[in-house]
């Protein structure tokens, strides 16, 4: 598994990774410049290129996993693609079978639901959760559920 870090000393991004190779030793980071979507494409095709035993690629941000389809192309590799977070075109991509699934954080429930909940407290005492964490996310998205998620997406609401 190659782990995609796109923005240089993000702790997010870096502990992102190290959750993927809690699960899968193996694994192993690469730097790009999220920045740059051709150098993206590029360095990770120089990559794939360099290491066949590449099956799975893990992005940190939809935006990345459409240049990590790219370079999966033009390098010919038949790695599998995985990412977190969830855009329209990466929900396409779910859909056309291009990403295998996306970790998605719900960003729309997190701020909402956490407005809510306070909004809640304040106007009526309620006590979402009994004190304890509500859970917002995250969500797997693949092809088994993106036929309901697509249109949400699409709505820039999911």
């Amino acid at each position: 598994v190659l782990c995609v870090i796109h923005q240089a000393g993000s702790v997010a991004l870096e502990a992102r990774c190290a959750g993927v190779k809690t699960g899968i030793p193996a694994t192993q980071n690469v730097q790009v410049n999220g920045a740059d979507d051709s150098s993206v494409v590029s360095s990770l095709q120089a990559k794939l290129a360099e290491d066949k035993s590449i099956d799975w690629i893990v992005t940190l941000g939809a935006p990345i996993a459409l240049d990590a389809m790219k370079a999966i192309d033009q390098a010919g590799s038949s790695a599998k693609l995985a990412t977190f977070d969830l855009n329209i075109d990466a929900a396409q991509a779910i859909q056309d079978g291009k990403i295998a699934f996306s970790v998605d954080q719900q960003p729309y429930v997190q701020g909402y639901l956490a407005v809510e909940s306070l909004y809640l407290l304040k106007k009526n005492g309620n006590d979402i959760g009994g004190g304890k964490a509500v859970l917002t996310g995250p969500s797997f998205v693949d092809s088994k559920n993106i036929g309901v998620i697509l249109p949400f997406a699409k709505n820039n609401t999911r």
